[in-house]
């Protein structure tokens, strides 16, 4: 595995090819726990998302997050050769809670600054738009409907808020190996998103590339209602996880440190 100081100035890059492929082989020899482990984070989201407003925001910021690292984490064991034997594996992300915590919520927080600066243009007639759509004169008001809903569609408005979309993916391809740093090279939560920015920067196309291709890949999925998901969302898992590798070789054999991901004293005996 490469050293953070050999990451700093190293250039290597990775293929996406290779990074499906590969990917696919990891998640294919252990399909039936990733496929639990999915279906198990989905009540859990469904369940927190019952509780209002906090739910949603726990579930970004720290459920989803976690799982991701517990899922990192059992790729990682598995390109070293070790099984997925134990389905409590998937939990093991919130064992780096804090820094996990910390950077998503720096992700979290960028991305609602842009869309706050992107909608405060249009803030006056999106208030217009709401009082006059709603209520008994709604049917009275058509024409002023139609009216500001065309001030709202402009051609600026619509480059603007593709402008935005761009820079969201932007920041999601540059901070898209945080976990990972922070799961494989136990990093706190800025220094990983610093890593993470300086090598995804260098492979800025290839990572657009990967992205624009594995959300295809997920709506055509998403089509038959959802199963597909099944399949695709392990491949994501392991697909950005071998993209990480080709990068940084940390799927080469070495020790990896159980104790570090032990949470009962009595596993370290095993």
């Amino acid at each position: 595995m490469k050293t953070l100081t050999e990451l700093s100035t190293d250039k290597s890059t990775f293929s996406i090819g290779r990074a499906f492929s590969d990917g696919w082989a990891l998640v294919s020899k252990h399909l039936g726990y990733y496929i639990l482990g999915g279906i198990v984070s989905v009540v859990i989201s469904i369940v927190a998302g019952i509780i209002p407003f906090v739910g949603n925001l726990a579930s970004q910021l720290i459920l989803s997050p976690c799982l991701m690292a517990g899922a990192i984490y059992v790729t990682w064991r598995i390109s070293k050769g070790i099984g997925w034997t134990d389905l409590g594996d998937m939990f093991k992300g919130f064992k780096f809670l804090s820094p996990i915590i910390i950077s998503a919520t720096i992700q979290f927080a960028v991305m609602v600054t842009l869309a706050v600066l992107f909608l405060l243009n249009y803030l006056n007639l999106i208030i217009k738009f709401f009082e006059v759509a709603q209520g008994p004169g709604v049917l009275n008001n058509q024409e002023e409907i139609r009216e500001l809903f065309r001030q709202i569609l402009t051609p600026e408005s619509v480059m603007l808020f593709l402008f935005l979309m761009f820079f969201i993916l932007l920041i999601s391809i540059i901070w898209v190996f945080k976990i990972h740093f922070i799961v494989i090279y136990k990093m706190q939560a800025w220094p990983a998103m610093e890593m993470s920015r300086k090598i995804a920067t260098r492979n800025l196309f290839p990572l657009i590339g990967y992205f624009l291709l594995m959300g295809i890949i997920i709506i055509i999925s998403a089509i038959p209602c959802g199963i597909g998901l099944l399949f695709s969302l392990p491949l994501m898992i392991g697909s950005s996880y071998s993209a990480f590798a080709q990068i940084t070789h940390c799927d080469e054999p070495d020790e990896i440190n159980e104790e570090m991901f032990d949470f009962l004293a009595n596993n370290k005996t095993e």
